[in-house]
């Protein structure tokens, strides 16, 4: 017979201890339910008032779409070009024009394929380019003052990558409309050949995105080699921009296109606009428009970043002087609107973040920037 059956009042007893027990974990998370909305919904608020701006649509410019391009070689001088001058009659007294640059010598840049969406855009101007070259010099001439820098050589973009930092972000958001204060990093290394970048969102309980993008710097500029992401309750997916097949191709998905040279992920992209802006700030004016092709998780498609302006916004940082830039999905698209402020004296460092999801009422990510560490590429 057991302790509890041969005295039945010790068992009885012991209710008044489990009752106890259970009325102290019921208030325990009550407790921490109600820290959490005055930690976390109340600051929210109050982050909502000194960050909050109004986005308004933005209508797409109406001009041919021109994805990046390398940079072609110097033109290459032959042997026979000195004895040709050595030839000259002694009496010819003038100083003889330059010798003109050999266009056997300049590498044609490839078009983008047409399995890409930007083949469809670009293909009315690429013909117009082909039909020039046929003509007479003046006709060919007069062409590629039209096209550049439309057409199959596409835009070359200077490019200098800006020095490896830790950016660290308030961060607030909303959540099924819930909204949600919490804090982010960008870990951007470089050290002049390769990248990396590592980005996370977060609060103390939900990791809300988790990213990162690797490869090389070249003549593109920063070119991915591997995207990987990962947002909350969604398994993580890789994207391969591979060198040997040159394809484009996903973890989640059968897509595949054709790698050409210039194509970005979701976080290198930031990363190329800032380098534009440190190699060719003259790119960056009201109402210009930068074209890339950007591989998602599933698949990839032309993106178009709009220049609105230059803006003075205040962030935990400070005050600073920005340029706005933005990416409008297309009518009827559920991908996301990306707002991307970058600013000149903080090493064109993108400074707030803000993504927008037209499927859930609106939901957002707005990424404010609070502190910059400059660090070493190999730290």
């Amino acid at each position: 017979m057991s302790e509890a059956s041969r005295d039945p009042s010790r068992t009885s007893r012991r209710w008044p201890r489990v009752l106890v027990l259970a009325a102290l974990s019921l208030a325990l998370h009550l407790l921490l339910v109600d820290w959490g909305k005055r930690h976390l919904v109340a600051q929210s608020a109050q982050h909502d008032q000194a960050f909050t701006v109004e986005l308004h649509p933005v209508p797409p410019p109406q001009e041919p779409v021109s994805l990046p391009a390398a940079k072609p070689p110097a033109p290459k001088k032959t042997a026979d070009a000195p004895r040709k001058r050595a030839a000259a009659p002694a009496r010819q007294q003038s100083i003889e024009p330059p010798d003109e640059p050999i266009r056997e010598t300049v590498e044609t840049i490839a078009a983008p394929s047409a399995n890409t969406p930007a083949a469809i855009e670009t293909a009315s101007t690429a013909s117009g380019t082909g039909d020039a070259a046929n003509g007479d010099g003046s006709s060919a001439q007069a062409s590629a003052t039209a096209q550049e820098p439309a057409g199959n050589a596409g835009t070359h973009y200077e490019t200098d990558p800006p020095p490896t930092a830790r950016l660290e972000y308030d961060v607030q958001a909303t959540y099924n409309q819930m909204p949600v204060h919490g804090y982010g990093t960008l870990d951007w290394k470089t050290d002049g050949k390769t990248y990396r970048v590592e980005g996370k969102a977060e609060d103390f309980l939900f990791t809300f995105l988790n990213f990162s993008s690797s490869g090389d710097i070249d003549g593109f500029g920063v070119s991915p080699e591997l995207y990987t992401e990962k947002r909350m309750r969604k398994a993580a997916t890789n994207t391969h921009f591979n060198r040997e097949r040159n394809t484009v191709s996903f973890s989640s998905s059968t897509e595949s296109y054709p790698r050409n040279g210039g194509e970005q992920d979701r976080a290198s992209l930031i990363w190329q606009l800032s380098a534009i802006g440190r190699g060719d700030a003259g790119k960056f004016r009201p109402g210009a428009v930068l074209d890339f092709f950007v591989a998602g998780v599933r698949d990839g498609e032309l993106w178009r970043i709009q220049v609105l302006g230059e803006e003075d916004i205040r962030l935990p940082i400070g005050n600073l002087r920005t340029w706005h830039v933005v990416r409008m999905p297309k009518p009827g698209s559920y991908d996301q609107r990306i707002d991307i402020w970058l600013a000149p004296q903080h090493e064109w460092y993108p400074v707030r973040l803000r993504y927008t999801d037209p499927r859930k009422d609106g939901d957002f990510l707005d990424m404010a920037l609070s502190e910059v560490k400059r660090q070493r590429a190999g730290e």
